[in-house]
C-alpha cells in the first residue's frame, strides 16, 4: 500500500497497518522462523549493537513478523489520536504485565488498583511483586473521593492499574477522571484493554501512559496462540529502559504466534460488531428469565456502570457474567447441559465459551474472598461469540431448564 494514501476507517487500518513490503514481494508479511541475523561485516554488526544502525540481531530482542504486529497494534490504539506510542510484543499478557511493572516500579513503591482484576494480575501484585518491596493498595476506585483520598494520603504510589471493563463482573471504572487524578498527582497509569480492544476503547485518549493486552484473545481472535503486548506513550523510554527490561527478562513473543495474531486482528473490526450485536441480544434474553438472578453486562441500564461504559466505549462489548438463582449445584448443571456452545475458560475466540468461576478458575478461593470480588456460586462468565444468534439463545434455553 502507498504510506501517502490516508485511511479513513478502522477496518482498513485493521488490515493494512504496520504493514512494510517484503523484500522478496511476499504479499503477506513472511514468517521469520531465524533465531539470529547475519551482518555484512564486523563493522556493520558493531554499529547495530550500539544503536547506530537500525536492524535485527537476535529474535528473542526483535523479528520483522513481531514488528508488524507490534505497530499494526500500536496503529489501532492510537486511530484518530494524533499521538504516537510504542508496543513491544510479548509471549503473554501476563509478560507483557510483569515487564511493564518490573520496568517502572521500584522497592518501596505502591500501587493503587481495583477488585475485580485478572486472576493472573492479582496473583502478580499480591504474591510476587512484594518480594520484590512493591506492594499494591486495593480499592473500588468507582468511588472517585476514595481514590482520591487514598493517593492523597500516601506518596508511595506510583502507578495506578486499571482494567475496565473487569474480569468476571465486568465492572467499568472512569478512564477519563481517574487519569486526570493520576496526572494531578503525578502517578503513572496502566490500562488493560483486553476485553474492549482498541476497537471498542483507547485509554490513551484518556491520558494513560500505558496499556496492555493479552493478544489472545480478541486480538487474535481464534485462540490459535498466546500473546500479550505493552504499549507505551513515552516512546523513548519504551525503545530504551523498557525495551531492555523486555530483553532480559525473555518475555519474548515468536514469529509464528505473531504472523497468526496479524491474520486475526485484520477481521477484528468485523468480529467484534458480530460479537457485540449478538452480546446485547443475549443480555436481554438472560435479564428477563427466570432462572437467572442477575445479569453483569455495561449495555444494560441495570449496570452500575452503565453510564460510565457508554461515556468511554463505542460499545459495551462481547463479555457478560450472569448469576444463576440455584447457586453451586445450578451454575454446575448449567455448564453440563450444554450442547452448542463451550465449556472452557479464556475468552475472546469466535465461538461462544462459557466458564463457571466458582468450579473452575476461583475452585480454591475461599467462599468470603470470591463473594467479596463478586464471585458468587452461581455466576456464569460468558464470551459471547459470533455465531448466528438463535442459535445461541437455543443452547442457553436447553441448558437453564
Amino acid at each position: 500500500m502507498d504510506k501517502s494514501f490516508p485511511l479513513t476507517g478502522w477496518g482498513s487500518l485493521a488490515v493494512h497497518g504496520g504493514h512494510k513490503q517484503d523484500p522478496n514481494y511476499a504479499h503477506l508479511v513472511p514468517i521469520y522462523a531465524s533465531s539470529t541475523y547475519v551482518f555484512d561485516d564486523a563493522e556493520q554488526g558493531m554499529r547495530r549493537f550500539s544503536g547506530q544502525e537500525e536492524g535485527y540481531i537476535y529474535s528473542r530482542w526483535g523479528n520483522p513478523t513481531m514488528t508488524e504486529a507490534e505497530e499494526k497494534i500500536a496503529a489501532l490504539e492510537t486511530f484518530g489520536l494524533n499521538i504516537e506510542v510504542k508496543g513491544i510484543l510479548h509471549a503473554s499478557g501476563m509478560a507483557a504485565i510483569s515487564s511493564l511493572m518490573l520496568g517502572t516500579l521500584k522497592p518501596g513503591d505502591k500501587i493503587i488498583t481495583h477488585f475485580s482484576l485478572y486472576g493472573g494480575t492479582e496473583e502478580l501484585v499480591s504474591k510476587i511483586l512484594p518480594a520484590f518491596g512493591i506492594t499494591a493498595i486495593i480499592a473500588d476506585l468507582r468511588d472517585f473521593q476514595k481514590a482520591a483520598d487514598l493517593i492523597k494520603a500516601d506518596k508511595a504510589i506510583k502507578m495506578m492499574y486499571l482494567e475496565t471493563p473487569a474480569n468476571p463482573t465486568i465492572q467499568c471504572v472512569d478512564l477519563e477522571e481517574l487519569c486526570k487524578l493520576a496526572k494531578q498527582n503525578n502517578i503513572t497509569v496502566a490500562c488493560d484493554n483486553t476485553f474492549a480492544t482498541p476497537y471498542l476503547q483507547q485509554p490513551f485518549q484518556y491520558g494513560a501512559d500505558f496499556v496492555v493486552h493479552s493478544t489472545t484473545k480478541f486480538l487474535n481472535g481464534h485462540g490459535t496462540a498466546i500473546g500479550g503486548i505493552l504499549l507505551g506513550r513515552d516512546v523513548e523510554f519504551m525503545k530504551t529502559k523498557m525495551t531492555k527490561v523486555h530483553r532480559i527478562l525473555g518475555g519474548n513473543s515468536n514469529a509464528f504466534d505473531a504472523f497468526l495474531l496479524i491474520q486475526g486482528m485484520k477481521t477484528l473490526e468485523v468480529r467484534m460488531e458480530r460479537h457485540c450485536h449478538n452480546a446485547m441480544e443475549v443480555a436481554n434474553y438472560l435479564e428477563n428469565h427466570n432462572a437467572v438472578a442477575k445479569v453483569n453486562y455495561t449495555g444494560l441500564s441495570s449496570h452500575p456502570d452503565h453510564y460510565t461504559a457508554m461515556k468511554q466505549m463505542r460499545h459495551p462489548g462481547a463479555m457478560l457474567s450472569f448469576e444463576l438463582k440455584g447457586g453451586l449445584q445450578a451454575g454446575i448443571d448449567f455448564m453440563n447441559k450444554l450442547k452448542m456452545c463451550v465449556r472452557t475458560v479464556s475468552l475472546g475466540t469466535c465461538d461462544t465459551l462459557l466458564s463457571h468461576p466458582a468450579s473452575m478458575t476461583h475452585y480454591s478461593v475461599p467462599k468470603e474472598e470470591k463473594e467479596k470480588y463478586g464471585i458468587t456460586d452461581g455466576l456464569i462468565r460468558m464470551n459471547v461469540g459470533i455465531e448466528n444468534l438463535p442459535d445461541i439463545l437455543a443452547d442457553l434455553e436447553q441448558a437453564l431448564k
